[in-house]
């Protein structure tokens, strides 16, 4: 029940005879109120002290369990992180040693790959290396054939030359000129040739232009010089004009001094001629009979 000092101070009670002093109750109902309304106010102030208390215990209340879950959590967190970083790193570390075998592995297989393979490549290289020297080697020795054999026939040439040079000089010192025209002279004035039997004379021009040929070699073939064939032209032309002139005897036929002047000048002017181009073709230097230009090659 609650009472107020308003109601203390207007409580009135019943009057009887030889009561309480009215104005003694009055005042103590005053003070009492007063007193009420002093108490109700401090109840008030300690009610509100309280609330405010119990909000603050509260607060810390929840405070302390937040504090308390928190570290709870906290708790369980870091175990759960402690258990989850050791089921890591050893999945890592397990994974670390699997890699590195594998990776090892496969290095190794790597480097077996290359050296195989280098050495086969090492292998074809001096396979074809051992083929290329061959072959180098093979064609050196045919070059060295084929010099020998080229020097041999240009040494063989050489000679064939020399000597072909040496048996023209020798024809020619036998052949006598000044004895072949002085007979031509003779017979000239012994008036032999005449047109009646000029015509029987068998001279025969064809070795004016024929050219003699040596034997060919076996390896290559010989070609005579200028020099040679106008020598055996020469020897030819003389002989032809001998046996002419020994046909023309036999035959013992009359004079004629025009003809026989003609034929002499015709056969001069072709010598002449022969010499003339002998000189015009024949080289500026000649080698020595002696040593061949070919012996350089040994």
């Amino acid at each position: 029940m609650n009472i107020t000092s308003k109601e203390i101070s207007q409580r009135s009670f019943e009057k009887n005879f030889r009561g309480y002093d009215k104005d003694e109750v009055t005042a103590f109902l005053g003070v009492l109120a007063d007193q009420w309304d002093k108490l109700q106010g401090e109840k008030k102030d300690l009610e509100r002290a309280l609330e405010t208390s119990q909000r603050e215990a509260k607060k810390l209340k929840d405070v302390e369990e937040s504090l308390f879950r928190t570290l709870k959590t906290a708790e369980d967190t870091g175990a759960s992180i402690i258990e989850e970083a050791s089921v890591a790193a050893s999945e890592i570390m397990a994974d670390a040693h699997h890699n590195a075998d594998s990776m090892v592995n496969e290095a190794k297989r790597n480097s077996q790959n290359l050296i195989e393979t280098a050495e086969a490549k090492a292998k074809q290289i001096m396979e074809e290396l051992k083929e290329n020297v061959k072959s180098l080697v093979e064609s050196y020795e045919k070059l060295i054939k084929e010099r020998e054999l080229i020097i041999k026939n240009m040494k063989r040439l050489s000679e064939d030359l020399d000597d072909k040079i040496t048996t023209s000089n020798e024809s020619f010192k036998k052949v006598n000129v000044q004895v072949h025209a002085k007979i031509v002279d003779e017979l000239s004035r012994a008036k032999a040739f005449t047109i009646a039997n000029i015509s029987t004379v068998q001279v025969d021009e064809a070795p004016m232009t024929k050219q003699v040929l040596p034997e060919e070699p076996k390896e290559i073939p010989h070609i005579p010089s200028e020099e040679n064939v106008a020598e055996t032209m020469e020897v030819e032309t003389i002989e032809t004009i001998q046996s002419a002139t020994e046909q023309i005897e036999t035959n013992g036929v009359g004079p004629k001094q025009e003809s026989i002047t003609d034929v002499e000048e015709s056969k001069a002017e072709e010598l002449e001629e022969m010499k003339e181009d002998e000189k015009s073709t024949e080289p500026k230097a000649k080698p020595d009979k002696g040593s061949s230009f070919f012996d350089q090659f040994d």
